[in-house]
């Protein structure tokens, strides 16, 4: 049976030649201004009025940045999720960092276990780490910090966290395992 298929030679196909080109219909005149497109700054507050306070606590999309990544970390700690996916909500030059700390903690959540339970309780499903209390402080306007409670069956330990806002997004720069 013989092949319905063709193949053909592509025609030639040169450049067009400068008189070939369209003509250009409109050119910008020489002596055109260019827009100044520049935002002006504020006009100064006045010298005796005091800057209104920041609102007090944190700002709602820290809160949900703090909320996010402390998730994350739990699903870590408790074996769900690799170490290395705290590494997309991590600031890059640190990420290596915040990545240890949370290898480390899962190794440690995994001692914890291993210890605990024997094999007569391998049957039975591990107690996971359970977050009991967050604590958020804004020191600054782009920067919160967070110390968070966790438990995972009798033992207690904390977590601390700061995040800072680069490039639109909340990242985590520091995370330590207490």
């Amino acid at each position: 049976m013989r092949s319905t298929i063709h193949l053909r030679p592509a025609p030639r196909h040169d450049p067009p030649f400068d008189d070939e080109l369209a003509p250009q219909v409109w050119s910008p005149p020489r002596q055109q201004l260019a827009l100044d497109w520049t935002v002006p700054a504020p006009p100064p507050a006045p010298a005796g009025v005091p800057r209104p306070p920041p609102p007090p606590g944190a700002s709602g999309d820290a809160r949900l940045a703090v909320r996010r990544f402390v998730h994350l970390c739990v699903e870590v700690l408790n074996g769900f999720r690799p170490a290395g996916h705290l590494r997309r909500l991590s600031l890059p030059a640190t990420a290596a960092e915040v990545v240890d700390s949370g290898l480390a903690g899962a190794q440690w959540v995994g001692r914890l276990r291993k210890a605990k339970g024997g094999k007569a309780k391998g049957m039975r499903r591990p107690d996971p780490v359970i977050v009991l209390r967050v604590q958020l402080c804004e020191p600054r306007a782009g920067a919160i910090e967070a110390a968070i409670v966790l438990v995972t069956g009798d033992r207690t330990w904390a977590l601390a966290l700061r995040m800072e806002l680069h490039e639109q997004s909340w990242v985590a720069t520091t995370l330590c395992l207490i």
